[in-house]
């Protein structure tokens, strides 16, 4: 059940949101940050093992060693850059597998790629030199946790001791962070805030999300579709352009054009997301799920558990060392 929340929870964001940024913004950071999010999540649902929806630093160095016994294939306790290689050369095999299979057997070939993991390694690729302390041209498992707990600290970025949605960040750089973030953040806050008394409360995010829902359910048949989601992403990718093409100009057309925009937008990660929301493979999301979805989503911004988020919790905070 946890995992499922977590998947949902990722799409849910999209769907729940994605009626709060501002166009502009949605347009700038939509493929980047969409990627990044999506990675991050899919890290999350790999490696939380308790499936609690974070990743703690004995979590991620159980992974770590795993993927050491993996990458180590003659057993000698040692992993070299061939073996590094060697590894990597199988996750493009299996990955072309996967574009090369027929649709009827994608899920067999995604299932062989899953089943041949793990194929990443802390302290490969850039990272070696560095993680070879001693310098003698392989990695020991001791070096490989050593740069597992680098990595987890970097992208512990809230300093919480666990890996988290909390946790990612647009482009790597902090471009998210600052005082336009913190301007972001009360917009959102506002839009679903209804009460208007600073804050949004569980009944208020599951009401923009049950609003959403039915926004992206253009049938009304009580379930969205991968269809659906894919043609309000196109209708947004329409109106951007419209917008862009017109955007230098003046009076009555800018102005209707931008209020499309604004009435289509929406986040290009859903129809990704739902993919993966979807775990039961039926090609829809119903309303209950939805709210399933809201709840965990909420449970995850309200990070100090006091049943309310407010515009510091919807803010992505960059933590300086």
């Amino acid at each position: 059940m946890a995992k499922k929340e977590l998947l949902l929870g990722a799409v849910a964001a999209s769907l729940i949101f994605s009626g709060i940024a501002a166009p502009a913004f949605a347009a700038k950071h939509e493929g980047k940050h969409d990627k990044h999010h999506a990675r991050h999540t899919a890290m999350i649902e790999r490696l939380d093992t308790d499936k609690d929806g974070k990743v703690t630093l004995a979590e991620f160095k159980a992974n770590a060693a795993n993927a050491f016994k993996a990458f180590d294939a003659n057993g000698d306790g040692q992993v070299t850059k061939d073996e590094i290689k060697a590894r990597h050369a199988a996750f493009k095999d299996a990955r072309k597998a996967i574009r090369a299979a027929a649709d009827t057997d994608k899920d067999k070939a995604r299932e062989t790629l899953r089943a041949g993991g793990p194929y990443m390694l802390p302290g490969a690729g850039k990272m070696f030199d560095r993680a070879d302390t001693d310098k003698n041209g392989t990695l020991s498992e001791a070096e490989v946790m050593a740069a597992a707990e680098k990595i987890f600290e970097r992208r512990d970025t809230n300093k919480d001791g666990a890996i988290d949605v909390a946790d990612v960040r647009a482009g790597g750089k902090g471009k998210w962070h600052g005082k336009k973030s913190e301007e972001r953040a009360q917009r959102m806050l506002e839009r679903v805030d209804t009460d208007k008394d600073g804050k949004i409360s569980q009944a208020e995010m599951l009401a923009y999300a049950t609003a959403n829902f039915e926004r992206f359910d253009t049938d009304k048949n009580g379930e969205v579709t991968k269809a659906e989601v894919d043609a309000k992403r196109e209708a947004f990718k329409d109106a951007r352009k419209a917008f862009r093409a017109i955007k230098a100009t003046d009076g009555e057309t800018k102005d209707a054009a931008r209020q499309t925009l604004r009435d289509a937008r929406i986040d290009g990660m859903g129809a990704r997301m739902f993919e993966r929301a979807d775990t039961d493979k039926n090609g829809v999301l119903t309303k209950a799920e939805m709210e399933t979805a809201a709840a965990a989503l909420f449970k995850q911004r309200d990070r100090n558990g006091d049943g309310f988020i407010t515009a510091d919790e919807m803010v992505m905070k960059h933590h300086k060392k």
